[in-house]
């Protein structure tokens, strides 16, 4: 006999579907089988009344035993498509392994007794306090992704504000390397300056006498 296909504790909901896979055609297997044998047991008594009815209702020139020999051979064939256009129409594959998967899943709330009446103050209260927590998450939520865009705004200004000051520095900074330059070529023609303008005044007081 074989062992069941043991559940992984991490097994997630689409493993155990595929898992379960297997009982729908076993379950429609059976259920074919079971068909077969109810007709396979049904005596020609019971197909009598549906005989009946062709005979007094149809213009047929067969007899009564060969209408039921026919009706049986009939239903023999029809039946099995009836099931099969049943399980296809009503996804009854589909929905005999979701129910096994449910009941899978809900195994360890077996035995659980939902009887309001008999649950204490704060279980009856804890799907309105949930509620309320919900509630109470999605405020905090949208706080924090307001404060969120605020800090995002500050934090554009600071960066501007971080860019214009680093801006400043660096014309700071280019203007003293401009004055330095600028000093360095006055100390270097200062001399020069003073020894033109040294000149000027002796050729003046030459000149005046």
């Amino acid at each position: 006999m074989s062992q069941p296909v043991k559940k992984c504790a991490t097994e997630s909901i689409e493993e155990s579907y595929n898992r379960h896979m297997p009982i729908a055609a076993k379950i429609q297997a059976d259920f074919d089988k079971a068909l077969k044998e109810i007709f396979a047991d049904m005596s020609p008594e019971c197909l009598e009344p549906f005989a009946a009815i062709l005979l007094e209702h149809e213009n047929t020139v067969m007899n009564k035993e060969t209408l039921i020999e026919r009706i049986s051979s009939k239903m023999g064939q029809v039946l099995p498509q009836i099931n099969e256009s049943f399980f296809v129409a009503n996804d009854v594959g589909k929905k005999l392994i979701t129910l096994e998967v449910l009941k899978e899943k809900f195994e360890p709330y077996k035995g659980t007794s939902w009887n309001v009446h008999k649950l204490t103050p704060e279980e009856r209260t804890r799907p309105v306090r949930m509620r309320l927590m919900d509630s109470s998450i999605r405020f905090i939520e949208h706080q924090l992704k307001s404060q969120e865009k605020k800090i995002e705004e500050a934090m554009a200004k600071t960066k501007a504000n971080r860019e214009l000051i680093q801006n400043i520095q660096n014309d700071r900074v280019k203007l003293y390397a401009l004055m330095q330059q600028q000093s360095s070529f006055y100390k270097e023609i200062k001399p020069k300056l003073l020894d033109q303008h040294k000149k000027l005044i002796e050729k003046e007081e030459e000149e005046l006498k």
